[in-house]
Parts: structure tokens; C-alpha cells; sequence
């Protein structure tokens, strides 16, 4: 069983329909028109450089699957060619205003073609049912000179300053940020697609000296929508971003397919893919190795949930490989309009700090509700700690202070946080470093409804005595487990710990063979 997840003039993405973790257990041959396209072992694949308005014969082969269709790519009404508007593409001329002339000047329903070789620009600029074609070995990549990069304001507001609106954002507030390689705001119907390359030239640029310094503005990302809607991005990869790879914001109904996402593993804050108070999006199919968060779902902070209240909500995670990075999927900590309805399966870890982690503190507000939270299906490759929620998470200026850190009974207001209702079942992890569930809750507001069965934990047989998480007054016990504080309805059946380990809740530890 398959599914096309995309089609296009120029080729599609597709999804085998199973049970197998991201991949098969062997590879397999994908034949076009009998001849040999490529070899793969994933449950995804994306498959570009085809004619518009053709029919294809599409066959796979493996000793365990043979599979044979006919797929169609679409008709295209309209395709521009950037070098038509005088782009060069040769990795040293300014591009940019003949990508964007291209663009603008393109009617509804047209593609904007980059053939192969390196475009230099400032910013691209999206338009609406503008599509843009990346062939492979085309790439678009920023300049690393700031004085050509505009500035998106954070926070515009009108003449008589009675409204505002965000279109740039710094950490969960509304700040200025320079454009980034790809910018869209309040642009509809697009897609981005192809074999081709989306470089920020962060590791040629100084955007990594001084990282947490804002110099005119804040660093831009690779991809950048604000205010979108029915926006698609499939086969591209997207490299050496200065901050976050891929940032949708306040944005709806985005599909995410069979993307590399690569960032230098000590470079400051080079998320993969971060929707921000996005709802109805699907990540399917990419593939992470970055230098932070592999996947981090946010809201904002206390200011954003009291004037632009939009949580994250109804968000899908299938079949993607998190390699590397601080965590694999992370929820917050900038979390103030919450998060709901959060899928992950199918998705393999490998290497990261940890597999699923929520982070949130006081602050961040009664309308950061964390809930409906569903990891199933999941395996864990040499992940430290699997599964971790801090509600002392102590980030911020004031995250080191007393409010925050405190354990203490504190009045619940509206600044207090929730997390509830998440369920962890079939995951199988191995060669565990760290801890395998982490959990700590405030003692006004305690972590409720959570589920981990059917699941398998194997420890190494050398474990890290370290605190799982970020937070002051650090946990810190030799070969932990399992760690529960101010929780309730917890529930722990048919799992199976493996090598030396020790369970603690509520402070207090208990010993398993």
C-alpha cells in the first residue's frame, strides 16, 4: 500500500502504508519507466526532475515488496525560469531582484524554475499560487553581508496605534528579525518543492559570534511564514540556517515531506523545523540533524497568549528520523497559548538528548495548557534521556529566580502552566545513557494523565549521573530510571526495563531488580 502525499508538474512525494518504524528492514530499487531511479530504505520518498502533463510507470522492488503503479505529474500552466529574468546563478551575482521579479511578476497557478547552480540572494519573497521548483544541484543561498538583509518588523503598529501586528518574532516575542532566505507573510497556496538546496551561510557568516547579541536585529532563519495557509515543502534540503531551519508562525494547514534538515551539531540555536502557534500541519517523511531541537512546537510567551492568543494544535509527526540535537520532538518552553493534539509515530531517534520533551515554568501562564499528547510506535537508538517534562524549565533572564525555581506551594494564578493527558505506548529504546522517564511538576500544579505501556528500556551498561533536564536544583541520582514528582494519575504497565536502573517517585526511591 502506498500514498501519494504530493503531486507536482515535476515529480511527487510518496509514503509506503505500514507498520515499520521510518524505514523497511531492507532497501529497495525504484524503477521509472523500467529504468533504475535510485535505492532507498525509507517508508517515504521523493522523486523530482520529471515532465509535466507525462505518465509514468513507477515499480518497487525488494525481496519483500513489489510494487507497480502508474502516477501522472500535473499540468503546468505557466513555468518561469529565474535566469530568464536575469539571474545568473553562478554563486556570486546578487539574484535577488531577478528571483523576485520573477516571482511577482508570475500569474496564479505559475512555477518559478531554478535550474542548476548557486543563486545569491538577500530575501525571496513569496507570493500567493506561486509555486517555486528547486531541480537538482540548484541552490539559494543568503548573503552573509547584514547591511543588504531587510528588516521585518516584530511589531507594526498603526497610525493611531490602537492595533499591531507580529510578522517577525525572537524567542516567543514579537521582535524585529532579518529577513530570512525565504520569507512569506500572509501568502496562501504555495508550494516549495524539489531536489535542490536552501542554504543560510551560517557557518560562512557571523551570525554564530555572540548569538544571544542582537545587532540591528535578530538572526534570520532558512524559511520563515507568517500569517500562511495551505503552504507545502517537500524534497529540499535545508542547510547551515542562522538560527532556526524552518519557522511557520501563526500559520495553518502546512505540510512538511521528505525534507533534509542539516545544521552543524555546535552551532547556537539551529532548530529543524519549529511550527509557532501553527494548527493542521504534517511532518512527514524529513529527516533531522541539527545543532538544537530537532522538532520544538511553540506558542509564544505570557504577552503573545494575553494579545495574540493562538495555540499550537493538531500537529503530526510520521515517519522522520531525528539524528543528533538537544531533543528530538520538544514541546515549549515558549508555550504561553499551549499546545493540543500532538501525534508522533513511526519516527526513529538516534543520538539525541532526548526523544519526546516538554518544557515549560511559571510564567508562562494558564493559558499554556499542554495537553493531548499521543508518542506511539517509536524506536530509540543511543538517546540519553527518552522521555522528559520540567515544568522548572529555567530559561529566560529570570529563570534563575526564585519564583521559578522555588518547590514550595505557590499560589495558582495566571501565570501558572498545566501539562496533562500524554500517552507513551510501543516504543522500544535502547543503549539508554540517561534516564528513561523524567518528570517533575509544580507542586501547585502537578503533571496529570500520563501513560507509558507496552514500551522497552535498556540501559548501558555505563550510565550518566546528570540531571535530565534544565533546571536549578538539579536531580541528580546514579543510573535513574524513572523519576516522578508532583504527578498524579499516572500509569506505568506491560513495560520491560532492562540493566541496572532505579525508579523514583515522589522523591523516594524504590528498586527493581
Amino acid at each position: 500500500m502506498y500514498k501519494i502525499l504530493l503531486n507536482t508538474p515535476f515529480g511527487f512525494a510518496m509514503e509506503l502504508i505500514n507498520e515499520s518504524v521510518y524505514q523497511l528492514d531492507e532497501p529497495y530499487e525504484i524503477y521509472i519507466d523500467n529504468k533504475l531511479h535510485s535505492c532507498r530504505q525509507e517508508n517515504t520518498a521523493a522523486i523530482f526532475g520529471l515532465t509535466p502533463n507525462t505518465s509514468y510507470r513507477i515499480e518497487l522492488k525488494s525481496s519483500s515488496i513489489n510494487l507497480c503503479f502508474t502516477y501522472q505529474t500535473e499540468k503546468s500552466r505557466y513555468v518561469a525560469d529565474v535566469r530568464e529574468y536575469g539571474a545568473k546563478g553562478d554563486g556570486c551575482y546578487d539574484d535577488t531582484m531577478a528571483i523576485n521579479a520573477a516571482i511577482y511578476t508570475a500569474t496564479a497557478g505559475s512555477v518559478v524554475r531554478f535550474k542548476k547552480g548557486v543563486y545569491m540572494v538577500s530575501s525571496v519573497f513569496l507570493k500567493s499560487g506561486v509555486d517555486i521548483y528547486l531541480e537538482d544541484g540548484a541552490e539559494i543561498r543568503q548573503t552573509t553581508d547584514r547591511a543588504q538583509l531587510a528588516v521585518i518588523k516584530g511589531y507594526q503598529k498603526n497610525y493611531d496605534h490602537t492595533k499591531a501586528v507580529n510578522n517577525a518574532t525572537w524567542e516567543g516575542n514579537p521582535l524585529d528579525c532579518y529577513a530570512s532566505v525565504i520569507y512569506g507573510c500572509e501568502v496562501y497556496d504555495v508550494r516549495i518543492y524539489g531536489a535542490g538546496i536552501i542554504n543560510g551561510n551560517g557557518d560562512a557568516g557571523d551570525f554564530w559570534r555572540e548569538p544571544k547579541v542582537k545587532k540591528a536585529a535578530w538572526r534570520p532563519r532558512n524559511l520563515f511564514l507568517a500569517h500562511c495557509s495551505d503552504i507545502t515543502v517537500a524534497g529540499i534540503t535545508s542547510r547551515n540556517s542562522a538560527a532556526w531551519n524552518l519557522h511557520p508562525y501563526y500559520s495553518e494547514n502546512l505540510r512538511f515531506y521528505c525534507l533534509n534538515i542539516e545544521s552543524d551539531p555546535n552551532s547556537p540555536n539551529t532548530d529543524g523545523l519549529n511550527p509557532d502557534s501553527c494548527s493542521e500541519v504534517a511532518i512527514v517523511g524529513c529527516r533531522f540533524h541539527v545543532g538544537d531541537d530537532c522538532i520544538a512546537i511553540k506558542s509564544g510567551k505570557f504577552y503573545m497568549s494575553r494579545y495574540h492568543y493562538k495555540p499550537s494544535q493538531n500537529i503530526v509527526v510520521r515517519n522522520c528520523l531525528m539524528e543528533q540535537g538537544h531533543g528530538g520532538v520538544v514541546i515549549g518552553s515558549e508555550i504561553s497559548c499551549g499546545a493540543k493534539g500532538i501525534e508522533v509515530t513511526q519516527c526513529l531517534f538516534r543520538g539525541t538528548d532526548r526523544g519526546l520533551r516538554v518544557k515549560t515554568r511559571r510564567g508562562r501562564g494558564d493559558t499554556s495548557v499542554v495537553e493531548g499528547i499521543s508518542f506511539t510506535n517509536v524506536r530509540m537508538e543511543n538517546v540519553a534521556n527518552c522521555f522528559t517534562v520540567n515544568m522548572f524549565y529555567n530559561c529566560d533572564p529570570d529563570g534563575h529566580s526564585e519564583y521559578v525555581r522555588s518547590k514550595d506551594l505557590l499560589p495558582v494564578g495566571d501565570e501558572t502552566p498545566v501539562v496533562r493527558d500524554i500517552r507513551i505506548s510501543n516504543v522500544a529504546a535502547h543503549d539508554i545513557s540517561g534516564a528513561a522517564i523524567f518528570v517533575s511538576g509544580l507542586p501547585e500544579s502537578p503533571i496529570r494523565g500520563i501513560t507509558v505501556e507496552n514500551s522497552t528500556f535498556s540501559f548501558l551498561p555505563e550510565r550518566e549521573t546528570s540531571c535530565p533536564e534544565m533546571m536549578d536544583d538539579e536531580v541528580l541520582i546514579k543510573n535513574l530510571g524513572v523519576y516522578m514528582y508532583n504527578t498524579e494519575g499516572i500509569t506505568l504497565q506491560g513495560n520491560c526495563f532492562a540493566g541496572q536502573h532505579t525508579t523514583v517517585i515522589d522523591d523516594k526511591e524504590e528498586y527493581y531488580g
